[in-house]
């Protein structure tokens, strides 16, 4: 237990730096101004309005693996299992938000719920790199000019990563065969194949819906992102696009930060400033992105805390 508030503590310490070290190269002031005088402030209303389906969208996907466990499952059930866990990602050591949805569960064994909640984030992580590859290519290719010995050989290990990426997404036995075969070097072998067993009912059917869903949360993030950066600055589609999609890989690859905090933020700034953008304008709209889309939920899911007490009971189904 210490070692895990040791380690929250340490990524709290790392957004902390990042944070600071950013409005070392910042104007506090600009920063203020711009948010209170934006160029066009229906972008943030309008990015604010998209956190509805933004929040439908993981509602609707998790529902969706959960019913694959437990078909009675209903919506308000799912809804605070979903936000509930935000907020448990949020305040816990290690960001253990994906296990914290099954706190909120009634009749769930805790252990096939973190299977479908990791099973929920891989797809999610299989979209940000397939996106995030070919914005970081574009990134590149911009840099060397457009070079054609940099731009072939990057097209080629992105469309690579994009066939494995979505090979994987589309073969879901593949991913219970990986898990299957780590169950054999690791102890516990029966919560292992408890966890396994939530991919009983997850076939190619299930996987291919799962996938797409996952593409437009992740075209919705994208979307908010750019019309954030809309809001300060006019900057054309294709930057906004590169910058967006990169930054989310970045942060995606260097989880080491408190929720991202710094690492979104720096790399935004350092993005955007090699298409020329102004980085007040970089910072704002990634502090305004992860305002709505982190800070938001994790209000709203404070108000499924209380739910805790449905599972203490129940704590034998996680020995």
């Amino acid at each position: 237990m210490k070692r895990r508030w040791l380690f929250f503590l340490l990524k709290l310490l790392i957004a902390l730096i990042t944070m600071l070290l950013l409005f070392t190269q910042l104007d506090l002031r600009e920063i203020s101004s711009a948010l209170q005088n934006p160029q066009n402030p229906i972008f943030i209303l309008l990015a604010l309005f998209l956190l509805i389906p933004n929040l439908f969208l993981q509602l609707f996907r998790w529902h969706y693996l959960l019913r694959t466990i437990q078909p009675e499952a209903n919506l308000l059930e799912s809804l605070g299992s979903l936000l509930g866990g935000v907020v448990v990602g949020f305040i816990t050591p290690g960001r253990v938000g994906e296990m914290g949805r099954s706190l909120f569960l009634k009749n769930t064994d805790r252990w096939q719920a973190f299977g479908l909640a990791f099973i929920d984030k891989l797809y999610s992580l299989l979209t940000i790199l397939i996106g995030g590859i070919w914005g970081i290519t574009l990134l590149i290719s911009y840099l060397f000019n457009y070079e054609a010995f940099i731009v072939w050989p990057f097209c080629s290990i992105a469309l690579m990563i994009t066939l494995g990426g979505v090979g994987i997404a589309l073969h879901p036995h593949w991913i219970r065969s990986l898990l299957y075969n780590l169950s054999l070097l690791l102890p516990h072998r029966d919560k292992m194949k408890r966890l396994i067993s939530c991919m009983d009912q997850f076939q190619k059917k299930q996987a291919r819906i799962l996938f797409m869903l996952s593409f437009l949360l992740y075209g919705i993030y994208i979307l908010q992102f750019s019309i954030l950066a809309f809001a300060f600055q006019r900057v054309p589609w294709h930057t906004v696009l590169t910058v967006t999609t990169s930054t989310f890989f970045t942060k995606t690859l260097l989880p080491i930060s408190l929720a991202d905090l710094g690492i979104r933020e720096g790399a935004a700034v350092y993005f955007f400033m090699k298409f020329h953008v102004d980085k007040i304008t970089a910072f704002n709209s990634s502090i305004l992105l992860f305002t709505i889309n982190v800070l938001i939920p994790t209000i709203l899911g404070l108000f499924f805390l209380p739910r805790l007490g449905w599972r203490e009971g129940q704590n034998s189904k996680m020995k």
